[in-house]
């Protein structure tokens, strides 16, 4: 069910809205990591006692300059590597259109948060099992409408409609766990 709802937002897959091809694709960076490579430990559950761990969100910066009709942005975090299939950390939308970064930790008072895998409102944070090193997606997306979703939603709703509502995307993505 949650692959379903993946494939429609763009994780897996195309997206259902035909203007958020390839060529709406924009730039995710963060100062903390670079796409591809580590995720710093702070930003992982605390099983990783010996790293400081925080569990925050890292900060990201995105540049969506040429989106046309973006309202508002939405941030999906999945680890494709999960044992059951791929398991999303957190969805969150209602970032305002102007708004270009997220700071560590960050929660914007516009944001509204969708159930995650877990079924937990809020953000999980990397947290793979030891002697597994997965990969983290930090997907943003440029929405055509303010927030597509309540507080709260379930998954498969937030999912489904941050995918209804794509008008361009862009993705970092960071590797954690045991090498």
């Amino acid at each position: 069910m949650v692959t379903l709802g993946l494939s429609g937002c763009g994780l897996i897959g195309q997206p259902q809205n035909k203007s958020a091809e390839l060529a709406e694709w924009f730039t995710v960076t963060s100062p903390v990591f670079r796409d591809g490579g580590d995720l710093p430990a702070r930003y992982a559950c605390s099983t990783y006692s010996g790293s400081a761990a925080l569990g925050k969100t890292p900060p990201l910066r995105w540049s969506a300059g040429g989106v046309r009709n973006a309202q508002s942005y939405a941030i999906v975090v999945d680890d494709p590597d999960a044992a059951g299939g791929t398991y999303v950390h957190w969805v969150v939308a209602g970032i305002d259109q102007a708004q270009h970064e997220l700071v560590e930790g960050g929660r914007l008072g516009t944001m509204v948060e969708a159930h995650n895998t877990a079924k937990k409102v809020g953000y999980t944070p990397p947290c793979p099992p030891k002697g597994e090193r997965h990969r983290y997606r930090f997907t943003v997306y440029a929405l055509d409408t303010r927030v597509p979703f309540p507080n709260g939603a379930s998954l498969q709703t937030a999912l489904g409609d941050i995918a209804k509502h794509t008008v361009g995307r862009g993705r970092i993505t960071g590797n954690f766990g045991d090498k």
